[in-house]
């Protein structure tokens, strides 16, 4: 498999995922968290009041703010050959191949991101690995800087939803 095509995916199944949260997030907050509130542990309740109030106008400037910066490391991963970028941003966003599914059994419910998960982050997951481990690309010093990568994407997530709260 062409490792560029592989890489260009992932920014189809980065907007899938938040397709999906985008459409069900709102409404989520409103009809199911209230029902479900107390079986959230108290240290992720506090979490999860502050997106409460959260709108999809501002879920969805959080998620280009995102994208952008997703599509500028594609672009230098690929042009550079530089793919620690990318698998830096892939293991940030590949979290989610744990917090979904764990959430909505801790719940026992549904929760906004679950389905894509399941049908397109994990297999896209195991082919990223398989085609990186394949072409003999997965070695220390690449996971080193993808982990790096990763710790720097935390910050640009909460000032993703900072970004989103000032201009809605």
């Amino acid at each position: 498999m062409d490792l560029s095509l592989l890489i260009w995916s992932f920014l189809i199944i980065f907007m899938l995922h938040n397709f999906e949260e985008i459409i069900t997030i709102e409404k989520w907050f409103h009809k199911t968290y209230p029902r479900i509130k107390e079986r959230i542990p108290p240290f992720f309740n506090r979490e999860m009041e502050q997106f409460k109030t959260i709108t999809t106008a501002q879920f969805s400037i959080a998620v280009c703010v995102l994208f952008i910066v997703s599509s500028v490391l594609i672009i230098i991963s690929i042009t550079t050959n530089h793919y620690f970028l990318f698998l830096g941003l892939n293991i940030f966003f590949s979290l989610n191949i744990f917090t979904h599914p764990v959430q909505s059994l801790l719940l026992k419910c549904y929760v906004p991101g679950l389905w894509t998960t399941l049908v397109f982050i994990i297999p896209y997951n195991l082919i990223v690995l398989y085609q990186f481990y394949s072409k003999g690309l997965l070695d220390t010093a690449l996971i080193i800087n993808a982990l790096i990568v990763t710790i720097l994407f935390i910050p640009l997530l909460m000032l993703s939803h900072k970004i989103a709260e000032r201009y809605v």
